[in-house]
């Protein structure tokens, strides 16, 4: 029933193309490439599990379900590589080639070839909305001395902290008197 690879993802559809409402459940692991956002890439683990519907709603196939899958990534605050879960909402609408113009603008198509259609960049497209853009290992993680770079989640480390970048770093020596107006 289903291709998969890297580079696609083919479901055959064939079997719900002539019936509105007709369904076609898809659940299966597959494998992953790995996905950078901004300066982070997050790494697959393993394969990533889909659980998905395909629904024939006359003017095209809906996908919708879950797509979850670990990745290796790097704290944005300390710099350790940890392991990460994410799991994203598959939004997909598959039309039929020359019925294009007859779906809004705004709304996102991806075709069908012959009788399949590749889930695959509805999965990716999940993915890169559950992804976090700066990933923290944990949400209390410290991170790193901006001076000696010493991780704090280790302990404190013997830096003195800099005042003088503070928009308050001038308020510091201004010390008020009792009974001084000000």
């Amino acid at each position: 029933m289903a291709e998969a690879t890297p580079h696609a993802l083919t479901i055959d559809v064939a079997t719900i193309l002539d019936e509105r409402a007709d369904t076609i459940g898809v659940e299966l692991d597959v494998p992953l490439e790995p996905i950078t956002l901004g300066a982070e890439c997050f790494v697959p683990v393993s394969d990533a599990h889909v659980d998905a519907l395909l629904t024939y709603a006359g003017s095209g196939i809906v996908a919708s379900g879950t797509i979850t899958a670990d990745f290796k990534a790097q704290c944005s605050r300390c710099l350790a590589d940890f392991v990460m879960t994410a799991t994203g909402d598959i939004e997909g609408f598959y039309v039929r080639p020359g019925t294009e113009a007859e779906i809004p603008e705004e709304q996102e198509v991806e075709l069908i070839t012959g009788r399949e259609i590749d889930l695959l960049p509805a999965l990716r497209a999940a993915l890169v909305l559950a992804l976090p853009f700066a990933p923290v290992h944990d949400v209390d993680c410290p991170g790193i001395c901006p001076t000696c770079g010493a991780d704090l989640s280790q302990g404190p480390c013997a830096c003195e902290p800099d005042v003088s970048s503070s928009p308050f770093g001038a308020l510091k020596d201004l010390v008020i008197e009792p009974g001084e107006d000000r």
